[in-house]
């Protein structure tokens, strides 16, 4: 028997992927159970190096997730070395900050994140759906 002339497949490329940069297990167990496969994929890393490994990769990447908490100015330096690769220029990086933060400390991490070339900055709530519509919006 011949195989048909034209197949449609479907492809198994995720159609959004992410990259978390962070430690925080219940986050990434919440964006797990929210992103649905095979249209997002979450790609979680702990360290610093393999962060920038990572970026400096070929695989693309919509969103860096930076968790503020995980090491703090770690986190804004890999995001500065992600606005200058030249492959990652559009990228949107968004800074996971902890809720129970000062307005006045906000503001801080605020100014400090955009110099380091943050997108947006999001509040950690208990509200997954909320943090991910900000980030991914």
């Amino acid at each position: 028997m011949l195989a048909p002339a034209c197949q449609i497949s479907r492809s198994t490329e995720p159609v959004f992927r992410l990259l978390y940069l962070g430690n925080d297990l219940k986050l990434i167990a919440a964006l797990r159970e929210a992103l649905a496969e095979p249209d997002y994929h979450l790609v979680t890393c702990s360290d610093r190096e393999s962060a920038v490994l990572f970026l400096k990769s070929d695989i693309r990447y919509e969103v860096l997730l930076v968790d503020f908490e995980w090491r703090k100015k770690d986190g804004l330096e890999v995001a500065r070395v992600a606005r200058r690769l030249l492959h990652r220029k559009r990228m949107r990086i968004v800074l996971l900050v902890n809720a129970r933060l000062s307005r006045r400390a906000f503001i801080h991490t605020k100014a400090v994140a955009a110099k380091a070339g943050v997108t947006i900055c999001v509040l950690k709530t208990q509200d997954v759906g909320e943090v991910i519509e900000r980030a991914i919006r």
